[in-house]
């Protein structure tokens, strides 16, 4: 587990930054820190910790109350007369066909994409509890067609389907990771909370027409909450706050090149029974004050490790960031690797924030949108991108404009439309249920910029298979 020591000052340093470091509660001080490059003078240090180790990075509240919204961080106004992918189904959390490091894959020519599905002739608002997920595909990475559902009916686990990864793995199989929700059989029931992570195998089919898929008949779940590392459904019922163990993304690590899935989880434990310390709280300004309902907001971006060939055994490891006290959804976790820095993506609702960090006059912490951090490793001590981790959020005028971001490895962003206002009234107001505007990045370290606007839609491969 050793790596180079970046100057002599590291060897001198390690002892006491393991110290400094924050560890998550109840952990040991971490003996498989990889320390990463030192500098002196009061600045900071990176630190790189095992995958299998117990250190996790905070989102804090100090954090959270950096946000601010300007033009580099705030997503253009979309217009209430936006184009539609189609008119069969809602579409929802989208992510594209990836390999095992992280890039979209053009399959034989054709640009594919998979989005969480409802019919559209169902109220925009019921979509949730009969979620399946659909494919898209194209050659232009902007015109897509609709090819159906991606599984065989009744084959999948839980009651309907929500969001995950879709891998081509090296010998051209298709691996598709979801969360099962709510429980096997269980029908239309919004009250049946139940989250689990799903494993089906299949294969891939084009000819000059389209794409489609074979296979997936047999599923398994790989992976669920054990109550220590991840709160249970049981255990969240405590509290009053949403629940998650879901959104699976799978990846092969550059640095050791094995294959892990971050996910979106809560703390283990019982909800109400975490405590707001400092290494949640942060360094907040004088007078804040932390309210003992923060004590239920306990998200986190969880990790667990392939053990297996055919993609079915997993083991949990503990969470990478912890967001606890801050907020509770930290959904759709993903990766971007560029110039050895890892940049660790999630999303988020203004109604998930902790209370407490809503300014006087303020409607919440942060707009919904995509956070980030940056950190040497897969487990490191990940800063916030921008100070406050907010990376793009909806205008303010247009606060449920689109959601679900997800950040390719060009730094292209593509998300689905939500709901764009048409007047004053709370009934003015036209549904999306069909991709965004695709928005463009540029980083600097720990900096992020919106740099343009792409058309609708646009999800382009990167690298072209076989």
């Amino acid at each position: 587990m050793n790596r180079t020591i970046r100057g002599a000052l590291a060897l001198a340093f390690a002892a006491a930054m393991t110290a400094a470091l924050v560890t998550p509660t109840a952990a040991v001080t971490d003996p498989d820190r990889l320390p990463g490059p030192s500098v002196g003078g009061g600045q900071r240090v990176d630190a790189v910790f095992s995958p299998r180790s117990t250190y996790h990075a905070n989102w804090t509240r100090a954090d959270a109350l950096k946000i601010e919204q300007d033009a580099t961080n705030t997503a253009p106004l979309i217009p209430s007369d936006f184009p539609v992918m189609t008119d069969q189904v809602w579409i929802w959390d989208t992510w594209p066909l990836t390999n095992l490091n992280m890039q979209p894959v053009a399959y034989e020519g054709w640009n594919i994409i998979f989005s969480l599905t409802a019919p559209r002739d169902i109220f925009f608002g019921d979509r949730h509890w009969q979620a399946k997920i659909g494919f898209f595909y194209s050659q232009d990475a902007e015109h897509w067609t609709y090819g159906g559902d991606l599984f065989p009916a009744g084959s999948s686990r839980g009651s309907r389907e929500w969001a995950g990864s879709t891998v081509l793995a090296d010998d051209g199989t298709v691996h598709a990771f979801y969360t099962a929700s709510g429980h096997d059989g269980g029908g239309i029931d919004p009250n049946d909370a139940l989250q689990r992570l799903a494993h089906a195998q299949g294969q891939i089919h084009t000819d000059a027409d389209g794409v489609w898929f074979t296979g997936f008949e047999n599923h398994q779940i790989i992976a669920q909450a054990d109550g220590t590392l991840y709160q249970t459904l049981e255990q969240s019922q405590a509290g009053p706050i949403i629940y998650a163990f879901r959104d699976p993304f799978v990846f092969r690590d550059p640095t050791d090149h094995r294959v892990y899935a971050l996910f979106e989880g809560n703390n283990g434990g019982v909800a109400g029974s975490h405590t707001c310390d400092r290494s949640e709280i942060g360094r907040v300004p004088p007078g804040h004050v932390t309210p003992a309902d923060a004590r239920y907001y306990t998200g986190n971006i969880g990790l667990m490790e392939l053990r297996s060939a055919d993609f079915t055994q997993w083991k949990l490891l503990p969470p990478l960031l912890s967001a606890e006290c801050t907020n509770q959804q930290t959904e759709r976790p993903h990766l971007v690797v560029q110039d050895g820095q890892y940049y660790l993506w999630t999303i988020s609702h203004m109604f998930t924030f902790a209370p407490g960090l809503t300014e006087p006059g303020e409607i919440a912490a942060g707009p919904d949108g995509v956070y980030g951090f940056v950190g040497p490793g897969l487990r490191s001590n990940y800063r916030p991108m921008n100070g406050s981790a907010l990376v793009l959020g909806n205008p303010p005028e247009q606060p449920l404009q689109q959601y679900s971001h997800y950040v390719m490895p060009n730094l292209l962003v593509e998300s689905f439309i939500d709901t764009v206002p048409t007047g004053p009234g709370p009934g003015d107001v036209v549904y999306g249920g069909t991709l965004a505007p695709t928005l463009e990045l540029e980083l600097d370290g720990a900096t992020s910029r919106l740099a343009g606007e792409l058309p609708y839609a646009y999800v382009p491969a990167e690298v072209a298979f076989p």
